[in-house]
């Protein structure tokens, strides 16, 4: 295993960070909070110069890598890329809990959307550092699913295999930036366009700006306290949920829509397969909500299923989610989005999928010796190309019981551990309030050690759980 090939790309993640804090440098600046702007320019000069360093020192490593090369590296940045970016909370002076600093890089690098702050406290400068984490986090989970995890699933169901991904063998580290620009453009294209509708809305110029870059992310976090009708106009909550759903897209189908801009491409993203599993899940979550809150919640209950199913979780009224029993928010959460996506949980394609090859299961019980192949994208799928989507089945609820186990275990009621562990793994952090947990626990209540646990929970959730598994197998060191 060549790790200084994996030095060499840590150094990019790094100088990919500093430029982030220059840019909200650049916009302390602009917003007279200058001693801000010095302290994240500081920052940013720190992170340049570890990785220009960390480059000098492996630029020239070999072009190539192999599969536990990828593995590694994708581990190392959710690991070390979230905690560099957590320094501006500490320095700042957000907190003064290095753990605390540490829980609010990663949920906001992961695009969960958990917060132990209050941001009416926070200053305009770490509440977009905040919004720009969630953009550059949902930008990478989409980049590494097209380029790393499509690599590394190449045979079997290839849910992540997509028409931007063009393999050629040892050169995935090169084709990261590529796709990591052109998956930028493509979300910061519709970040844009809903910036501009939003304040045609009616919203200020300033939390525009961050729902825009959090939204299109499913990021989840807000500049404000409370639900988003205190602040949003109907218009606005609109634009956002749209972003949302764009976001929870394919970013396949998606780039093919702004490629060919023809209506069949248009078409595609409502009737592709995990999209339209995304609509019937929001539809049943919607009806769901007035079933148990009231037909005049209508409006408010169909765009927080749209938030919901998204992943971002952001909340238009309270008299909303809040009312549907906690067990059914916390199994679509973990249903997620689409693979190539910004959202988390465990992926509509490959629920889809399992649905469909215990169908087959169940109707060969009937006719034992009968052959049924199961098709997916045309191609017919052997029974035994299913095994690494139960595997994965198997392995997040795993981990997503061990989560729950380790919280409980760490001073949490049963109700309040099941629903930070979903809430963590399946990266979306308001998951919690909506499931009003009897003891009434919120982030900011948490100890340093359950904080600990579901920041690691967020990263396995991001890692892709079958990948940090794989850690712990001997073989995966030995290559």
């Amino acid at each position: 295993m060549r790790l200084i090939k994996i030095l060499l790309w840590l150094g990019y993640a790094l100088l990919s960070s500093a430029a982030l804090m220059l840019v909200t440098a650049m916009l302390s600046t602009i917003v007279l909070e200058l001693r801000e702007a010095v302290l994240m320019a500081f920052l940013a000069l720190i992170a340049a110069l570890t990785g220009a360093l960390m480059i000098t020192a492996s630029f020239k490593a070999a072009s190539k890598e192999s599969a536990s090369e990828a593995i590694l590296f994708l581990v190392l940045f959710w690991t070390v890329v979230p905690i560099v970016c957590s320094l501006p909370f500490y320095v700042l002076g957000a907190t003064d809990s290095v753990v605390t600093a540490a829980f609010e890089g990663v949920s906001a690098m992961t695009t969960t959307g958990a917060s132990t702050l209050d941001p009416e406290s926070l200053s305009r400068t770490l509440l977009f550092w905040r919004s720009l984490l969630q953009f550059f986090g949902g930008m990478a989970v989409a980049t590494f699913a097209v380029v790393i995890l499509a690599a590394l699933n190449l045979t079997g169901t290839g849910i992540h295999r997509s028409g931007l991904f063009t393999f050629r063998t040892g050169q995935l580290f090169d084709r990261i930036v590529g796709i990591g620009q052109l998956i930028a453009a493509i979300y910061l294209f519709f970040a844009a366009i809903g910036f501009m509708l939003m304040i045609m809305g009616g919203t200020d110029t300033f939390t525009a700006l961050c729902l825009a870059l959090s939204g299109v992310s499913t990021g989840g976090l807000q500049p404000f306290n409370g639900p988003l009708a205190n602040v949003l106009s109907p218009v606005s909550a609109i634009v956002l949920a749209m972003l949302c759903m764009v976001g929870a897209f394919n970013i396949s189908v998606v780039w093919d829509f702004l490629r060919l801009r023809r209506w069949r491409s248009f078409a595609r993203i409502f009737t592709h397969v995990e999209h339209r599993g995304l609509f019937a899940i929001a539809a049943i979550l919607f009806l769901t909500t007035l079933f148990f809150a009231s037909l005049y919640n209508f409006g408010p209950a169909l765009l927080d299923a749209f938030y919901f199913v998204s992943s971002a979780g952001y909340r238009y009224d309270v008299i909303s989610l809040d009312m549907v029993p906690a067990p059914v928010l916390i199994v679509t959460a973990l249903i997620g989005g689409s693979a190539l996506s910004t959202a988390g949980g465990i992926k509509v394609i490959r629920l889809l999928l399992l649905f469909r090859h215990l169908g087959t299961d169940i109707a060969r019980l009937s006719h034992p010796s009968r052959v049924k192949p199961i098709e997916f994208r045309g191609q017919a799928i052997a029974d035994e190309e299913f095994l690494s989507i139960w595997m994965y089945f198997f392995g997040y609820t795993f981990c997503f019981a061990i989560g729950a186990l380790f919280l409980g275990a760490g001073g949490l009621q049963l109700q309040d551990a099941l629903a930070v562990s979903a809430a963590s793994i399946a990266n979306i952090g308001p998951l919690l309030d909506m499931t009003l947990p009897s003891s009434g626990l919120r982030y900011a209540d948490f100890t340093g050690l359950q904080l600990t646990i579901a920041a690691t929970l967020m990263l396995i959730g991001r890692v892709e759980v079958l990948i940090a598994l794989s850690l712990l197998i001997p073989a995966t060191w030995r290559q």
